[in-house]
């Protein structure tokens, strides 16, 4: 069965889940399936909603620690993974296979920066479960996506012989809940996800064919609605279509129970993205806007606003700050920051080739 709960910004989506995962009269073991970065985070709430004992039958994983846990139950976890820098040399040694066979990316295969692209659009290619034989079938005719599926497939052959790719972790979760019948039982929440990959449904599918799952999305209406969640909706859709061809039913349930919030923010949510948006009617107090002369004035000014609220009490791990392109904003938010007293964490991703041992070997590589 499919249970999809749907609720606006203002819902509190996730105390319902909460609610629904501690009740007392289900005896069923129930999983909290999140993303990886949310993980910590809501393994909190459940502590805190459930209390001493809900660790007993409930418990928080995201996808990767789930497939960990069917594959220390079911086998798996003895073959080894390969790490970024593996991968890495791992394509490298496919690319030097079937160099003779490549036109198109014939001389740029030689280049380490192709590495991590390639890399890339194979992962591309894996979470969207498309086979290098399928590529290889659609690109007749044309060179490019002709040798993208050769080098896909030395790839994928290489690691069948050396290691697990971590890319193909997913689609082993799939074949080993499928085979196992290992969520026979069982309750599954999904919390936090905007949309899945195709690797990431067909896990949802292994796992309505033997437990409960409930997915709560960020969405209006299942249906016509406002168009800033068609995203969400078609998502919807996709779950609904999933559930029916594994032969489940599903059902949407709207919830209504807002969160406590200020009426200014309550109004802005509603408005904020309409083509004819309601105006406030009187001078707002829980939403200050500040016009800067430049980003840095704009970040000395939020270090400053941010200190004086630790300052009236606030903690720092309720502080946050957020930018629709964060990436202008690091270097001056790691170096104003520290100046104002402010702890500052940011999550980034770095270019594998950027570390100085990888850059070594991949230039090494790259000797004609």
């Amino acid at each position: 069965m499919l249970h999809l709960l749907l609720g606006r910004a203002n819902i509190d989506r996730t105390a319902t889940v909460l609610a629904r995962m501690t009740r007392p009269e289900s005896g069923e073991k129930r999983y909290l399936i999140v993303p990886e970065q949310a993980s910590h985070e809501a393994e909190r709430a459940l502590c805190a909603a459930g209390g001493d004992r809900v660790s007993t039958y409930a418990e928080v994983l995201s996808f990767t620690r789930l497939a960990s846990r069917v594959f220390a139950q079911w086998g798996g976890t003895a073959r080894q993974s390969l790490d970024a820098g593996g991968r890495i040399l791992l394509l490298s040694a496919a690319l030097k296979e079937v160099s003779s066979q490549l036109t198109v990316y014939a001389k740029p295969s030689r280049k380490p920066a192709f590495l991590t692209r390639m890399l890339a659009t194979i992962d591309e290619l894996k979470s969207c479960r498309i086979l290098p034989e399928a590529l290889a079938q659609a690109g007749e005719g044309e060179e490019k996506l002709r040798d993208l599926a050769i080098i896909y497939g030395a790839y994928d052959a290489l690691t069948a012989r050396v290691a697990a790719d971590p890319r193909d972790r997913l689609t082993r979760l799939a074949q080993a809940l499928e085979e196992s019948g290992w969520a026979a039982g069982k309750e599954f929440y999904v919390s936090g996800f905007t949309d899945f990959t195709p690797q990431e449904r067909r896990v949802l599918a292994a796992l309505l064919e033997g437990g409960e799952v409930t997915v709560s999305l960020l969405c209006d209406r299942a249906e016509k609605g406002d168009p800033l969640f068609d995203p969400a909706r078609r998502t919807v859709h996709q779950l609904v279509e999933l559930s029916r061809r594994a032969g489940q039913e599903s059902e949407v349930e709207y919830l209504t129970a807002r969160r406590p919030q200020p009426a200014e923010l309550a109004h802005l949510e509603e408005n904020l993205f309409r083509d004819r948006p309601g105006f406030w009617p009187e001078e707002p107090e829980k939403i200050e806007l500040f016009r800067a002369d430049s980003p840095r004035s704009e970040v000395e000014w939020a270090a400053a606003r941010l200190r004086a609220l630790a300052v009236e009490g606030f903690r720092f791990r309720d502080l946050a700050v957020a930018a629709r392109d964060f990436e202008p904003y690091r270097p001056l938010v790691e170096t104003i920051f520290p100046q104002y007293g402010l702890p500052v964490f940011t999550s980034a991703m770095t270019d594998i080739l950027e570390k100085p041992v990888l850059a070594v070997v991949a230039a090494a590589l790259d000797v004609q």
